[in-house]
């Protein structure tokens, strides 16, 4: 069980080390592709090529195609970017081109003149017509890159393994899952829900259905990824009893990549399933991994 609970856990956060995204907060266009300018105050290049490059008319008109990012790496969202995008190049100006499905479509280290510049956005695949005369807009993005505090809504749906303390057999299910997220913090959030989860081959007293409650603290360790402790609450239905209630503990860690919350958790039970025979104690256990959508 150990092993596959630490599977899980590094499938995850290797979802987080590769997930290279641009925070949709900083895209004021959905409709239009990124490209990120890495820059700083001292660099002279960087300055040369805004004023003397990107004022062409035939560079402006193409740049009114996209949305236009300038990431300070003396900051730290700058070195976070950095560390998502340039791969080991720390020199700038650097550019990168992320078409509207955050995929990295080019990149290029050290200034350009125009012709050069207008060759790197048509190499990218993403060089539409733009808009002649149109002016150029740039969105700074800020020194720390904030959360976005409040509350999110979750649905999602996975699947799940199955046991028992009596057991010791693992059998396969499915898990439907809803919540509720409230981000407090950039470190802290809290998540309640409402779990179903049916196991395909239930046997003895492994719950073919279970409806459970759980609630999480979450904690952004590695901002998108996270670890959750918490708590559940729960009703089981199995072949040996009709309805049994439990409550127990959950561990789990996920990866948050645009609008998807990846996790896992493993839900533990306490109470005894076995109709109260004190002698033969039996607890439910699931481990669960989903993929679920916020809005």
């Amino acid at each position: 069980m150990k092993k596959v609970a630490i599977l899980c856990l590094m499938c995850v956060l290797s979802l987080s080390a590769a997930a290279q995204k641009v925070a949709q907060k900083y895209i004021p266009d959905k409709s239009k592709p990124v490209l990120l300018v890495f820059t700083a105050d001292w660099c002279a290049p960087c300055q040369a090529m805004k004023q003397n490059v990107f004022s062409v008319d035939s560079v402006a008109s193409a740049l009114s195609g996209y949305n236009i990012l300038m990431v300070d790496i003396d900051t730290p969202t700058g070195a976070a970017y950095q560390e998502r995008f340039c791969r080991k190049e720390v020199q700038i100006p650097y550019f990168v081109v992320v078409d509207r499905g955050g995929a990295i479509r080019n990149r290029h280290l050290g200034a350009m003149q125009a012709g050069e510049f207008m060759s790197f956005l048509r190499d990218s695949g993403t060089l539409g017509s733009g808009n002649a005369g149109g002016a150029v807009k740039y969105v700074n993005v800020p020194d720390r890159e904030d959360f976005e505090k409040g509350w999110e809504f979750e649905a999602g749906a996975g699947g799940a393994m199955v046991t028992t303390s009596e057991d010791k057999l693992f059998k396969p299910g499915v898990v439907i899952s809803t919540g509720a997220r409230y981000r407090k913090s950039h470190l802290v959030a809290f998540r309640m829900g409402l779990d179903g989860l049916y196991t395909l081959k239930s046997i003895d007293y492994i719950p073919r259905i279970s409806i459970a409650v759980p609630a999480d603290m979450e904690l952004y360790l590695l901002d998108p990824a996270y670890i959750s402790l918490g708590a559940f609450m729960a009703v089981n239905s199995a072949k040996s009893v009709k309805v049994a209630p439990d409550v127990g503990v959950r561990v789990g860690a996920g990866c948050k990549i645009w609008n998807l919350d990846v996790s896992f958790h493993y839900n533990v039970g306490v109470l005894n399933l076995n109709k109260g025979d004190i002698v033969n104690r039996v607890s439910a256990s699931a481990l669960t991994l989903t993929v679920g959508y916020c809005f």
